[in-house]
């Protein structure tokens, strides 16, 4: 199974969830890296999560992205050097089509594009799945992105993810011209500018925008009708002040049920 891997390598919560700092594990990391623990309840539920806050600015740190195969604890083993302080897995390689579905930088490379259509209904909705990249100066972004094979940079959406209601059609890979912005639907080509990341990942939905809950589940075809489900959930985003967060919600175990995609926002 090939996953997509984001790498840290050496180099407001909601009312219901109260935090507590790991000291143990803290006190084997950098002071830029902060690991918070919790064994609350979620709407009476048995809820167990983590997250950590990095601060990218220290420069003793770095990020990279890889392409591999195997679990998260079996590509920590494989790192070379020094051991990375942390590995989150992403969104899955498509064994089927033999294709990678998210986006993926590295080293300002773009290594994967992103599945930009997406057979439905006998016509293709043109998408663009929501990723989050760190940039040269090391300031922390989160947007609605388009690949385009014919390019060797991502394009960043300025007015909004590609409404799939009226972006469709029948191209396989579909150029930024056949794309229709949220609230531009008569656009023709929404209007976009390059995204200068050094390391990226896709993901998605989106789940915050502007400090306010925005699950854009339909805008990606991603987990539309399924926003409710209680699963395990893998989170990143930033703060305010460009601190990188992850948050990482358990399941399947007694000690926790997950979260939905709501409630994961609101935590966020």
């Amino acid at each position: 199974m090939y996953k997509y891997l984001f790498l840290l390598l050496p180099l407001t919560s909601s009312a219901q969830v109260r935090w507590t700092k790991a000291r143990t594990l803290n006190e084997r990391l950098p002071f830029s890296i902060q690991v918070y623990l919790t064994q609350d309840s979620v709407h009476g539920r048995p809820f167990r999560a983590c997250y950590v806050e990095i601060d990218p600015y220290d420069q003793k740190i770095d990020f990279t992205a890889r392409v591999g195969e195997g679990t998260p604890s079996t590509l920590f083993a494989a790192e070379t050097g020094l051991p990375p302080y942390i590995v989150v897995n992403g969104p899955q390689f498509d064994s089927a089509t033999r294709k990678n579905l998210q986006l993926v930088i590295n080293d300002q490379r773009l290594i994967c594009l992103n599945q930009s259509a997406i057979f439905d209904d006998s016509v293709y909705r043109y998408v663009t799945p929501s990723a989050l990249g760190i940039n040269g100066a090391r300031h922390v972004d989160v947007g609605w992105v388009f690949t385009d094979s014919s390019k060797d940079y991502p394009l960043l959406m300025l007015k909004g993810p590609a409404d799939p209601r009226y972006s469709k059609g029948h191209k396989t890979n579909p150029s930024q011209f056949d794309l229709h912005a949220e609230n531009a639907n008569a656009e023709i080509g929404a209007k976009t500018m390059q995204w200068p990341m050094l390391t990226a990942i896709g993901g998605g939905p989106t789940l915050i925008k502007r400090g306010q809950v925005f699950i854009s589940s339909r805008e990606e075809v991603r987990f539309a009708g399924h926003e409710n489900d209680l699963t395990a959930r893998t989170a990143m985003g930033y703060t305010r002040d460009n601190k990188l967060i992850i948050l990482v919600i358990e399941s399947g175990y007694p000690e926790s049920t997950g979260a939905t995609l709501p409630e994961t926002a609101a935590i966020l």
